[in-house]
């Protein structure tokens, strides 16, 4: 029988960090069979880590709230690892955020508890106005997202800040939602010149590019962004919301046969995934795609796991079209219903409107 150390080791040779999961899971449990308090903090630590960085949020948050609890009720024991459920709290508030069953008013309580530990320990209002406007972004609230970003801009950095790559990255992510797209750009290529990098960056960073350097006609410079960012990118569940822009980009040049073949590819991947905003993202990508597609049936090799898997692979676009459609319409109306605003239902509409970019030719998946 293997020990709590030999399956935290095992899971510490997992990559992508989904691989280490089922290790993790199973030092928990050990660990709370051998009633070893130590062994079972540092995995459930372990598993939260690897949980938020595979696209399953909901189990990082199960873990952190055991985390949290003995922290409090042992803190001559765990009053050290202070630092860490910091870090590990600003994964779940942004878990929380893109959870439409998580009330607005529960994450408000959330939010309070954690500037309450952020005093506690010594750390600054920096994370949570960006928390804010994270928060007020995916509401789509333009005004209170603008009040937030200035906040959080004008506010120092501190102990429980982002990395400076997560940081730059995320002003530029907002400027991309904002048409900003020349100061997006600005920022991404200061990002991937100065080789600035972290979990995320520059994976992300190349994703966040497409799109501006569409709209400025830099056609090329935007195609090998898609051909990097597509390769850090691809078969990771953690990346899917970045998988999806990259299908989205491809869908805008008229490359339909390069995006079907990366969406494809990453569909079962997306089925499994428990972040709801990204789920919502690859429904809705995966609905523009299928609206786009010639009206002919289409051969393509799908997971058996999707809904309406064929074993002859010839499906027509427009039932396709219309089951993702109404996938992402019953995500969107969840967040909507919980944001008490329509962005998201606006949002998905916008993106079936949306057409092959002006003046651009087919890129190269």
């Amino acid at each position: 029988m293997q020990t709590v150390q030999e399956l935290l080791s095992l899971a510490a040779q997992q990559e992508p960090p989904e691989g280490a999961i089922p290790f993790l899971e199973r030092a928990v449990r050990l660990a709370d069979t051998q009633q070893d308090r130590a062994l079972a903090f540092r995995a459930r630590a372990e598993l939260v880590r690897a949980a938020t960085f595979s696209g399953f949020p909901d189990r990082a948050m199960i873990h952190f709230v055991w985390l949290l609890g003995t922290f409090d009720r042992h803190r001559a024991e765990f009053g050290g690892h202070s630092y860490q459920l910091m870090w590990m709290y600003k994964w779940i508030l942004s878990g929380a955020i893109e959870n439409p069953e998580f009330p607005l008013a529960r994450l408000e309580k959330l939010a309070l508890d954690f500037e309450r530990r952020t005093r506690e320990f010594g750390f600054g209002a920096h994370y949570l106005a960006y928390h804010r406007l994270m928060l007020y972004t995916q509401m789509g609230d333009v005004d209170r997202a603008q009040r937030a970003f200035l906040a959080w801009r004008a506010l120092p950095r501190d102990g429980i800040s982002d990395c400076e790559a997560c940081e730059q990255n995320k002003v530029m992510g907002y400027y991309v939602t904002r048409g900003n797209h020349a100061a997006a750009v600005t920022l991404g290529q200061d990002i991937l010149r100065r080789g600035l990098s972290c979990h995320n960056v520059p994976t992300v960073t190349h994703a966040n590019l497409l799109r501006p350097l569409l709209t400025l006609g830099r056609a090329e410079e935007a195609r090998q962004a898609h051909t990097e960012g597509l390769r850090l990118a691809r078969l990771d569940r953690n990346f899917i919301e970045t998988i999806a822009e990259h299908v989205a980009y491809l869908l805008r040049t008229g490359a339909r046969q390069g995006a079907l073949d990366v969406w494809a590819e990453h569909l079962d991947l997306a089925l499994g995934v428990r972040n709801r905003s990204d789920l919502f993202e690859f429904l809705t990508v995966s609905a523009a795609l299928w609206t786009a597609m010639p009206n002919s049936d289409v051969t393509v090799t799908l997971p058996r796991s999707f809904a309406l898997y064929r074993p002859d692979r010839t499906y027509r676009p427009g039932v396709l079209a219309g089951h993702f459609r109404e996938e992402a319409v019953a995500v969107a109306r969840r967040f909507d219903a919980r944001n008490g605003t329509p962005h998201h239902l606006r949002k998905l509409e916008a993106a079936l409107a949306e057409g092959p970019a002006r003046g651009v030719g087919a890129a190269r998946p």
